[in-house]
């Protein structure tokens, strides 16, 4: 056995990697099947078919043998579903649409126990990380080409409702290029997870790109990112790539010198060249591109918080919220009527369903209070804490590809934070549980790593070597 392997049944591996091999490519081609064959919105439900059937195939297994997940997440999933159906029965709401709020909270969750199987074996890591990058690189290309060619784009690469593909502000308006996706928000956030997998992947040993080749790749990515012109993934992006700098730089006293020292520095000093070309490079193909409006947008400031609307009169110092699935999932199942109302925080939407009036907001925690209230709220915030709060404490410990891990899953969340959809989208979601779950499964490389120079050296592992939460494999 050598450092980051396992003695681990190849079966199980297998056939994740093929389930979620197949859960991708769907979550990629969902839109621009629609976009081509005019198939409606209800289409997405393949997602969910095959999120299904891994948690059948898969899931049981995969949680009985595992030894790298939060022994917390379990009971927040449980209080939190229990907490749904509470306030659905509370607040009298329709079924189907308490089902599609509950789902959006809890369904894609346990996909966290499949990343981490996934993400623990250095060779299957890179296998996964490198069809993220290389697909990102494709959905890159084609947001560029989107920008550029406008409204003259074939019809795959159009916004697949045209209102959606622009953005006002000061000087005019913005084009906003979808790529593949029906909407540029999609494909920013699935370029971001390839601009981090492409890192991620950049510093593992088995990647198999060259500095040419990984440097093509990640202008694609940056350049893509660029075109969609969506500023919160665009400066979560460039935080993150600091972020990852400055942990570069660190080491840790207990564990840098103990597995690959000098293969870090040299994967170090690879990824810095890969960098400034792919740097170079999509400063050129913007400029190519037309930036003409585009920088004066990305440098303007936002509107105001969507955040405002959680203190907004109707919802002032709820506990219970207005009933799970109200805000955004439900809605069009039930036929609601929809309007614009005015209060103190300003302009916000809502719709009138059996002479009730509920208020939406785009996503986010908001969200989560308007539907669930405040106990919602500190519910679902543990959901994440159970899982982000370990490894963002241990992050000093992490390989560079935990790290990456780590740092594309809190982005995602602060866009989330922020009022986005990005957690409520099918297309979306999945990936951060993904990759919430290979931060883990890289913590139990980590020990797989020290158990092997250890052995090597003829001495124990001692326990302080471990990651946190992860019992010595074997």
């Amino acid at each position: 056995m050598s450092p980051g392997h396992e003695p681990t049944a190849v079966g199980p591996r297998r056939e994740s990697f093929r389930l979620v091999l197949l859960l991708y490519m769907a979550m990629l081609l969902t839109d621009a099947i629609r976009k081509l064959a005019g198939l409606p919105n209800s289409t997405i439900g393949i997602i969910y078919i095959l999120v299904g059937a891994i948690y059948i195939f898969l899931l049981p297994r995969l949680m009985g043998k595992s030894r790298v997940a939060p022994w917390s997440l379990p009971l927040w999933l449980t209080l939190l579903s229990f907490w749904c159906v509470i306030v659905a029965i509370t607040q009298r709401i329709p079924t189907e649409m308490a089902l599609l709020g509950w789902v959006s909270y809890v369904f894609f969750v346990p996909l966290f126990y499949v990343g981490a199987e996934l993400m623990a074996d250095d060779k299957r890591a890179a296998k996964v990380l490198r069809l993220v990058a290389v697909a990102g690189g494709i959905v890159g290309l084609g947001a560029m080409a989107s920008a550029f060619l406008g409204h003259s784009a074939p019809r795959l690469l159009q916004p697949i409702i045209p209102i959606v593909g622009f953005h006002s502000f000061n000087d005019g308006n913005v084009y906003l290029a979808p790529s593949i996706f029906a909407t540029a928000e999609e494909a920013a956030e699935q370029l971001l997870v390839a601009f981090f997998a492409w890192i991620a992947l950049a510093q593992l040993q088995f990647a198999r790109l060259g500095s040419t080749s990984s440097a093509v790749l990640g202008m694609l990515v940056v350049g893509g990112m660029i075109s969609t012109a969506r500023r919160t993934d665009i400066i979560v992006a460039i935080v993150g790539v600091i972020v990852l700098a400055v942990l570069g730089g660190m080491h840790s006293s207990t564990t840098a010198e103990q597995f690959g020292s000098r293969l870090a520095a040299g994967t170090r000093r690879r990824l810095g060249v890969t960098f400034l070309l792919a740097a170079v490079g999509s400063i050129t193909l913007v400029s190519f591109l037309g930036a003409s409006k585009l920088v004066p947008f990305l440098t303007s400031g936002s509107p105001g918080s969507r955040l405002s609307l959680m203190f907004s009169r109707p919802n002032m110092g709820s506990l219970i919220g207005q009933g799970t699935g109200t805000s955004t999932q439900g809605a069009n199942v039930v036929g609601a009527i929809s309007f614009y109302g005015t209060n103190r925080q300003g302009i916000y939407s809502g719709y009138i369903l059996n002479g009730r009036v509920f208020a939406t907001t785009e996503g986010g925690f908001a969200k989560t209070w308007l539907e669930l209230g405040i106990v919602g709220v500190i519910l679902y915030g543990g959901v994440f804490l159970s899982v982000l709060g370990p490894a963002v404490r241990y992050l000093r410990l992490l390989d560079g590809t935990g790290r990456a891990l780590t740092v594309v899953t809190i982005a995602l969340g602060i866009i989330f934070l922020k009022g986005h959809q990005s957690l409520d989208d099918p297309l979306v979601q999945p990936l951060f549980w993904l990759s919430a779950g290979g931060i883990w499964g890289r913590m139990r490389a980590l020990t797989a790593r020290t158990q092997w120079d250890a052995g090597a050296a003829g001495l124990a592992a001692p326990a302080s070597s471990y990651a946190p939460g992860v019992e010595p494999a074997g």
